[in-house]
Protein backbone atom coordinates (compact mmCIF):
# COMPACT_ATOMS: atom_id res chain seq x y z
CA UNK A 1 0.00 0.00 0.00
CA UNK A 2 1.23 3.43 -1.07
CA UNK A 3 2.41 5.31 1.82
CA UNK A 4 1.32 9.02 2.61
CA UNK A 5 2.07 11.42 5.31
CA UNK A 6 -0.66 14.15 6.01
CA UNK A 7 0.98 17.56 6.36
CA UNK A 8 -1.08 20.68 7.64
CA UNK A 9 -0.14 24.04 7.54
CA UNK A 10 1.73 23.83 10.73
CA UNK A 11 5.91 24.22 10.45
CA UNK A 12 6.08 22.93 14.13
CA UNK A 13 4.30 19.73 12.45
CA UNK A 14 6.75 19.77 9.68
CA UNK A 15 9.47 19.97 11.77
CA UNK A 16 8.53 16.85 13.73
CA UNK A 17 8.41 14.91 10.37
CA UNK A 18 11.48 16.31 9.35
CA UNK A 19 13.15 15.13 12.98
CA UNK A 20 12.34 11.72 12.08
CA UNK A 21 13.75 10.91 8.36
CA UNK A 22 16.36 8.95 8.00
CA UNK A 23 19.35 11.26 8.77
CA UNK A 24 21.80 9.22 6.19
CA UNK A 25 19.39 10.01 3.09
CA UNK A 26 20.15 13.59 1.04
CA UNK A 27 17.82 15.87 1.86
CA UNK A 28 16.17 18.97 -0.30
CA UNK A 29 14.94 22.10 0.40
CA UNK A 30 12.02 22.96 -1.56
CA UNK A 31 9.92 25.77 -1.70
CA UNK A 32 6.74 25.24 -4.10
CA UNK A 33 5.16 29.19 -4.81
CA UNK A 34 1.79 28.80 -7.06
CA UNK A 35 0.76 31.31 -10.16
CA UNK A 36 -2.85 31.96 -11.09
CA UNK A 37 -4.43 30.93 -14.35
CA UNK A 38 -3.45 33.52 -16.85
CA UNK A 39 -7.02 33.71 -17.79
CA UNK A 40 -8.13 34.87 -14.60
CA UNK A 41 -5.43 37.73 -14.15
CA UNK A 42 -8.12 40.68 -14.33
CA UNK A 43 -10.95 38.97 -12.10
CA UNK A 44 -9.39 39.47 -8.89
CA UNK A 45 -9.12 35.49 -8.05
CA UNK A 46 -8.72 34.12 -4.80
CA UNK A 47 -7.38 30.71 -3.67
CA UNK A 48 -10.01 29.06 -1.57
CA UNK A 49 -8.52 25.65 -0.74
CA UNK A 50 -6.53 22.80 -2.17
CA UNK A 51 -4.26 19.68 -1.94
CA UNK A 52 -0.98 19.61 -2.54
CA UNK A 53 0.48 15.83 -3.68
CA UNK A 54 4.51 15.51 -4.39
CA UNK A 55 5.22 11.58 -4.55
CA UNK A 56 8.65 10.37 -5.02
CA UNK A 57 8.50 8.57 -8.35
CA UNK A 58 11.04 5.44 -7.13
CA UNK A 59 9.87 4.87 -3.53
CA UNK A 60 6.12 5.83 -4.49
CA UNK A 61 6.27 7.56 -0.77
CA UNK A 62 3.63 10.71 -1.10
CA UNK A 63 3.77 14.03 0.97
CA UNK A 64 0.09 15.89 0.83
CA UNK A 65 -0.23 18.50 2.51
CA UNK A 66 -3.68 20.71 2.46
CA UNK A 67 -3.52 24.08 1.63
CA UNK A 68 -6.12 26.97 2.48
CA UNK A 69 -3.87 29.66 0.66
CA UNK A 70 -1.16 30.38 -2.08
CA UNK A 71 1.15 30.28 1.08
CA UNK A 72 3.02 26.59 1.24
CA UNK A 73 5.60 25.68 3.48
CA UNK A 74 9.03 25.08 3.26
CA UNK A 75 9.66 21.36 3.11
CA UNK A 76 12.58 18.77 3.16
CA UNK A 77 12.30 15.78 0.55
CA UNK A 78 14.16 13.31 -0.10
CA UNK A 79 17.01 13.47 -3.35
CA UNK A 80 15.29 11.85 -6.37
CA UNK A 81 12.18 12.67 -9.01
CA UNK A 82 8.70 13.90 -8.06
CA UNK A 83 5.66 13.94 -9.76
CA UNK A 84 4.14 17.11 -8.48
CA UNK A 85 -0.27 17.51 -8.12
CA UNK A 86 -1.84 20.57 -6.90
CA UNK A 87 -5.72 20.55 -7.31
CA UNK A 88 -7.97 22.82 -5.15
CA UNK A 89 -10.84 25.57 -5.85
CA UNK A 90 -10.35 29.22 -6.76
CA UNK A 91 -12.93 32.19 -6.62
CA UNK A 92 -13.42 35.08 -8.93
CA UNK A 93 -15.06 38.35 -10.14
CA UNK A 94 -17.24 38.34 -13.00
CA UNK A 95 -18.66 41.34 -14.89
CA UNK A 96 -21.97 40.68 -16.77
CA UNK A 97 -22.89 43.59 -20.15
CA UNK A 98 -24.36 46.23 -17.11
CA UNK A 99 -21.32 45.89 -15.02
CA UNK A 100 -22.58 43.80 -12.28
CA UNK A 101 -20.27 41.67 -10.22
CA UNK A 102 -21.08 38.24 -9.19
CA UNK A 103 -18.80 35.94 -7.65
CA UNK A 104 -17.81 32.71 -9.41
CA UNK A 105 -15.64 29.47 -7.95
CA UNK A 106 -13.86 27.35 -10.47
CA UNK A 107 -11.45 23.97 -9.94
CA UNK A 108 -8.05 24.66 -10.82
CA UNK A 109 -4.93 22.28 -11.29
CA UNK A 110 -1.09 22.25 -11.63
CA UNK A 111 0.88 19.05 -12.48
CA UNK A 112 4.49 19.10 -12.93
CA UNK A 113 6.29 15.38 -13.49
CA UNK A 114 9.58 14.18 -13.24
CA UNK A 115 10.59 17.15 -11.38
CA UNK A 116 14.31 16.06 -10.21
CA UNK A 117 15.03 17.28 -5.97
CA UNK A 118 18.48 16.92 -6.13
CA UNK A 119 19.88 19.87 -3.63
CA UNK A 120 19.53 22.58 -1.14
CA UNK A 121 17.30 25.69 -1.87
CA UNK A 122 15.45 24.48 -4.55
CA UNK A 123 12.28 26.20 -5.86
CA UNK A 124 9.85 25.18 -8.29
CA UNK A 125 6.82 27.27 -9.77
CA UNK A 126 3.46 25.34 -9.93
CA UNK A 127 1.26 27.27 -12.79
CA UNK A 128 -2.78 26.61 -12.22
CA UNK A 129 -5.15 26.03 -14.67
CA UNK A 130 -8.99 25.81 -15.46
CA UNK A 131 -10.31 22.60 -14.78
CA UNK A 132 -13.27 22.16 -17.10
CA UNK A 133 -15.51 19.06 -15.56
CA UNK A 134 -17.53 17.47 -18.31
CA UNK A 135 -21.10 15.87 -17.66
CA UNK A 136 -20.97 13.60 -21.18
CA UNK A 137 -18.27 11.89 -22.68
CA UNK A 138 -14.23 12.88 -22.30
CA UNK A 139 -11.49 11.78 -23.61
CA UNK A 140 -9.65 8.96 -21.45
CA UNK A 141 -6.78 7.95 -23.18
CA UNK A 142 -4.34 8.44 -26.08
CA UNK A 143 -1.88 5.94 -26.82
CA UNK A 144 0.19 7.86 -30.13
CA UNK A 145 3.91 6.79 -29.18
CA UNK A 146 3.69 3.18 -30.35
CA UNK A 147 5.55 0.58 -28.59
CA UNK A 148 8.81 -0.72 -29.04
CA UNK A 149 10.59 -4.08 -30.08
CA UNK A 150 12.50 -6.29 -27.82
CA UNK A 151 15.07 -5.18 -30.83
CA UNK A 152 14.89 -1.55 -29.97
CA UNK A 153 12.69 -0.67 -33.44
CA UNK A 154 10.01 1.37 -33.47
CA UNK A 155 6.51 -0.23 -33.57
CA UNK A 156 3.20 2.40 -34.37
CA UNK A 157 0.86 0.20 -35.53
CA UNK A 158 -1.14 -0.14 -31.53
CA UNK A 159 -2.27 3.41 -31.77
CA UNK A 160 -5.64 3.87 -30.12
CA UNK A 161 -7.97 5.98 -28.26
CA UNK A 162 -10.62 5.78 -25.22
CA UNK A 163 -13.53 7.45 -24.60
CA UNK A 164 -15.27 7.40 -21.09
CA UNK A 165 -18.38 8.24 -20.35
CA UNK A 166 -18.01 10.89 -17.52
CA UNK A 167 -22.00 11.50 -16.67
CA UNK A 168 -24.24 9.50 -14.26
CA UNK A 169 -26.77 8.94 -17.44
CA UNK A 170 -26.57 6.40 -20.41
CA UNK A 171 -25.14 8.04 -23.54
CA UNK A 172 -25.30 7.08 -27.19
CA UNK A 173 -21.88 7.18 -28.93
CA UNK A 174 -23.24 7.64 -32.48
CA UNK A 175 -22.23 10.75 -34.35
CA UNK A 176 -18.89 11.20 -32.13
CA UNK A 177 -16.24 12.78 -33.81
CA UNK A 178 -12.41 12.25 -33.10
CA UNK A 179 -10.08 14.53 -35.14
CA UNK A 180 -6.87 15.84 -35.15
CA UNK A 181 -5.25 19.46 -34.53
CA UNK A 182 -4.43 21.02 -38.52
CA UNK A 183 -1.82 22.69 -36.91
CA UNK A 184 1.30 21.39 -35.02
CA UNK A 185 1.99 22.20 -31.30
CA UNK A 186 5.61 22.23 -32.06
CA UNK A 187 5.19 24.82 -34.73
CA UNK A 188 5.61 29.14 -34.13
CA UNK A 189 2.63 30.47 -36.80
CA UNK A 190 2.07 34.45 -36.90
CA UNK A 191 0.32 36.62 -39.30
CA UNK A 192 -2.11 33.73 -39.38
CA UNK A 193 -5.29 34.96 -41.96
CA UNK A 194 -8.17 34.71 -41.82
CA UNK A 195 -7.64 33.66 -37.89
CA UNK A 196 -10.54 31.98 -36.76
CA UNK A 197 -8.77 30.14 -33.91
CA UNK A 198 -10.99 31.86 -31.24
CA UNK A 199 -13.99 30.51 -31.91
CA UNK A 200 -13.01 27.33 -34.25
CA UNK A 201 -10.80 23.97 -33.65
CA UNK A 202 -8.69 23.75 -36.93
CA UNK A 203 -8.40 20.00 -37.52
CA UNK A 204 -7.15 18.10 -40.28
CA UNK A 205 -8.36 14.31 -39.67
CA UNK A 206 -11.52 13.41 -38.84
CA UNK A 207 -13.40 10.52 -37.78
CA UNK A 208 -17.32 9.82 -36.85
CA UNK A 209 -18.39 7.06 -35.40
CA UNK A 210 -21.42 5.42 -37.47
CA UNK A 211 -24.94 5.04 -35.99
CA UNK A 212 -28.54 6.32 -35.99
CA UNK A 213 -28.56 7.79 -32.63
CA UNK A 214 -29.20 4.82 -30.45
CA UNK A 215 -27.09 2.08 -31.43
CA UNK A 216 -24.01 2.03 -29.65
CA UNK A 217 -24.84 2.32 -25.84
CA UNK A 218 -22.30 3.57 -23.32
CA UNK A 219 -22.99 3.16 -19.96
CA UNK A 220 -22.11 5.67 -17.05
CA UNK A 221 -18.52 4.97 -16.09
CA UNK A 222 -18.04 2.92 -18.91
CA UNK A 223 -15.12 3.30 -21.88
CA UNK A 224 -14.79 2.20 -25.99
CA UNK A 225 -12.18 2.35 -27.49
CA UNK A 226 -11.16 3.68 -31.24
CA UNK A 227 -8.08 2.07 -32.87
CA UNK A 228 -5.52 2.00 -35.70
CA UNK A 229 -5.81 -1.57 -36.48
CA UNK A 230 -8.07 -4.04 -34.07
CA UNK A 231 -5.84 -6.96 -33.69
CA UNK A 232 -3.87 -8.70 -30.83
CA UNK A 233 -0.31 -6.86 -31.42
CA UNK A 234 1.62 -9.14 -28.90
CA UNK A 235 1.58 -11.31 -31.94
CA UNK A 236 3.85 -8.97 -34.01
CA UNK A 237 5.72 -7.25 -30.93
CA UNK A 238 5.25 -8.71 -27.43
CA UNK A 239 5.69 -5.35 -26.13
CA UNK A 240 2.98 -4.30 -27.37
CA UNK A 241 -1.17 -5.02 -26.35
CA UNK A 242 -4.28 -7.15 -27.52
CA UNK A 243 -6.67 -4.53 -29.28
CA UNK A 244 -8.93 -7.31 -31.11
CA UNK A 245 -11.28 -6.54 -28.59
CA UNK A 246 -11.41 -2.71 -29.90
CA UNK A 247 -15.21 -1.08 -30.66
CA UNK A 248 -13.92 0.87 -33.89
CA UNK A 249 -10.97 1.22 -36.11
CA UNK A 250 -10.39 4.55 -38.20
CA UNK A 251 -10.53 2.98 -41.46
CA UNK A 252 -8.69 4.86 -44.66
CA UNK A 253 -10.07 2.66 -47.79
CA UNK A 254 -8.63 -0.89 -48.98
CA UNK A 255 -5.90 0.97 -51.28
CA UNK A 256 -3.77 2.03 -47.96
CA UNK A 257 -5.06 0.53 -44.64
CA UNK A 258 -5.69 -3.08 -43.52
CA UNK A 259 -9.33 -3.37 -42.61
CA UNK A 260 -10.16 -5.88 -39.65
CA UNK A 261 -13.71 -7.17 -40.65
CA UNK A 262 -15.05 -7.68 -37.02
CA UNK A 263 -14.72 -4.61 -35.30
CA UNK A 264 -16.56 -1.43 -36.81
CA UNK A 265 -15.04 1.03 -39.09
CA UNK A 266 -15.58 4.66 -38.11
CA UNK A 267 -16.99 7.03 -40.94
CA UNK A 268 -13.93 8.94 -42.47
CA UNK A 269 -15.16 12.60 -42.71
CA UNK A 270 -12.09 13.95 -44.03
CA UNK A 271 -8.06 14.03 -43.70
CA UNK A 272 -5.18 16.18 -45.28
CA UNK A 273 -3.37 12.75 -45.71
CA UNK A 274 -3.51 11.16 -49.57
CA UNK A 275 -3.00 8.24 -47.85
CA UNK A 276 -3.72 6.85 -44.13
CA UNK A 277 -3.51 8.86 -41.24
CA UNK A 278 -0.91 7.95 -38.45
CA UNK A 279 -1.06 9.43 -35.14
CA UNK A 280 2.17 11.43 -34.66
CA UNK A 281 4.15 9.44 -32.54
CA UNK A 282 5.99 12.53 -30.40
CA UNK A 283 2.53 13.94 -30.08
CA UNK A 284 3.28 17.41 -31.27
CA UNK A 285 -0.73 17.23 -32.31
CA UNK A 286 -3.95 18.26 -30.39
CA UNK A 287 -7.20 15.76 -30.32
CA UNK A 288 -11.03 17.07 -30.26
CA UNK A 289 -14.31 15.68 -29.41
CA UNK A 290 -17.48 16.74 -30.79
CA UNK A 291 -20.59 15.35 -32.35
CA UNK A 292 -21.93 15.81 -35.52
CA UNK A 293 -24.78 13.48 -35.83
CA UNK A 294 -26.50 13.66 -39.78
CA UNK A 295 -23.71 15.81 -41.66
CA UNK A 296 -22.44 13.37 -44.23
CA UNK A 297 -18.72 13.82 -45.46
CA UNK A 298 -19.62 15.29 -48.47
CA UNK A 299 -21.29 18.33 -46.73
CA UNK A 300 -18.77 18.82 -44.09
CA UNK A 301 -15.74 18.89 -46.36
CA UNK A 302 -17.77 21.51 -48.20
CA UNK A 303 -19.00 23.61 -45.17
CA UNK A 304 -16.40 23.27 -43.01
CA UNK A 305 -13.40 24.12 -45.37
CA UNK A 306 -11.03 26.30 -44.18
CA UNK A 307 -8.41 27.71 -46.15
CA UNK A 308 -5.36 30.61 -44.80
CA UNK A 309 -2.42 31.98 -45.25
CA UNK A 310 0.44 32.31 -42.51
CA UNK A 311 4.16 33.05 -41.90
CA UNK A 312 5.91 30.13 -40.79
CA UNK A 313 8.72 31.11 -37.96
CA UNK A 314 11.95 28.66 -38.23
CA UNK A 315 15.80 29.91 -36.59
CA UNK A 316 14.23 33.67 -36.83
CA UNK A 317 13.76 33.11 -40.30
CA UNK A 318 10.05 33.63 -41.75
CA UNK A 319 8.69 31.88 -44.53
CA UNK A 320 5.07 32.81 -46.48
CA UNK A 321 3.24 29.63 -46.34
CA UNK A 322 -0.43 28.70 -46.99
CA UNK A 323 -2.99 25.72 -46.23
CA UNK A 324 -6.25 24.31 -46.24
CA UNK A 325 -8.09 21.96 -43.61
CA UNK A 326 -11.24 22.31 -41.52
CA UNK A 327 -12.64 24.03 -38.91
CA UNK A 328 -15.30 23.03 -36.47
CA UNK A 329 -17.07 25.69 -34.04
CA UNK A 330 -15.78 25.58 -30.73
CA UNK A 331 -19.79 25.30 -29.27
CA UNK A 332 -19.23 21.55 -30.98
CA UNK A 333 -16.30 20.76 -28.93
CA UNK A 334 -17.33 18.04 -26.34
CA UNK A 335 -13.42 17.39 -24.89
CA UNK A 336 -9.96 18.19 -26.25
CA UNK A 337 -5.99 17.48 -25.21
CA UNK A 338 -3.41 19.12 -26.23
CA UNK A 339 -0.27 17.50 -26.63
CA UNK A 340 3.42 18.16 -27.00
CA UNK A 341 6.66 18.31 -25.18
CA UNK A 342 7.95 20.56 -23.14
CA UNK A 343 11.19 21.29 -24.80
CA UNK A 344 8.94 21.99 -28.27
CA UNK A 345 5.66 23.28 -27.30
CA UNK A 346 4.42 26.59 -28.75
Amino acid sequence: MMKKLLFGLSLLFLGIFTACEDDSKDISEVEVTITYPTNLGDKSPVFQSGTLTLTNVNSGYETVLNLTSMAVPALNLEYGLYHIELEGNVSYSTFDAMGVESNQTAQVRALEENYEFGGANQTVNLDLFLVMQSSGFVISEIFFSGSLTPEGKNYSEDAYIEIYNNSSEDLYADGLCIAESGFKTSTFVTGLSPDETSTHAVVGHIYKIPGNGTEHLVKPGETFLLCDLALDHTSENVNSFDLSHADFEWYDGPDYDSDVPTVPNMVKMASTSKSSWTMHNRGFTSYFLFKMDDISPETFVEEYDYSYDYQLIVNDNVYDRSGACWKVPNEYIIDAVECSTPSSFE
